[in-house]
């Protein structure tokens, strides 16, 4: 199967690009799949048809290239084709500051939305610059609400673990 398409949301050729950073590069990548650095060139080669980056191949190699250098155009490019948004999401217990400041994020993109959408439909045409606006900021509102959404979940605790105020009999 060949990759060589002028379509950016190709998954292969966005792991590939990514590849090619990643601290030692395909040989690496490679070793950690199990597989020769020929033949993981071979792959990625468009020609080398009767080869393909297997799904499982490309997970493993995407989360180590996102892990070791914070790359995540595999994933990326696998959500678009699916007509979807990757969003990562931060990781570990948030604090208090971490939920308000999650919060108040969130609240700013809805604003930002909600002026981009006001900007475009001044002149009551909306173009497609003014559309791809609206994405951006859309895309930043998702993020927002999500990134919200985990830190909340991060202070979730099991009912046996909270501690209950001691009530004073009146």
């Amino acid at each position: 199967m060949t990759h060589a398409t002028p379509d950016r949301a190709d998954p292969v050729l966005a792991l590939h690009a990514d590849a090619k950073h990643y601290p030692g590069g395909i040989a690496a990548l490679a070793r950690l799949i199990g597989r020769s650095p020929g033949v993981l060139h071979n792959k990625f080669s468009d020609s080398m048809p009767n080869y393909d980056v297997t799904d499982h191949e490309a997970d493993a190699m995407g989360a180590a290239i996102a892990e070791k250098t914070g790359a995540t155009g595999y994933i990326e490019a696998k959500c678009a084709v699916f007509g979807g948004l990757f969003v990562p999401l931060p990781i570990g217990e948030a604090g208090e500051a971490d939920l308000l400041q999650a919060q108040l994020e969130m609240m700013s993109r809805f604003g930002e939305l909600a002026r981009e959408y006001t900007e475009s439909r001044r002149d009551g045409l909306i173009t497609v610059d003014e559309v791809g606006a609206l994405r951006v900021a859309g895309n930043r509102v998702v993020r927002a609400v999500y990134a919200f959404l985990k830190e909340v979940e991060s202070q979730v605790k099991p009912v046996d673990d909270v501690v209950h105020p001691i009530h004073v009999a009146r």
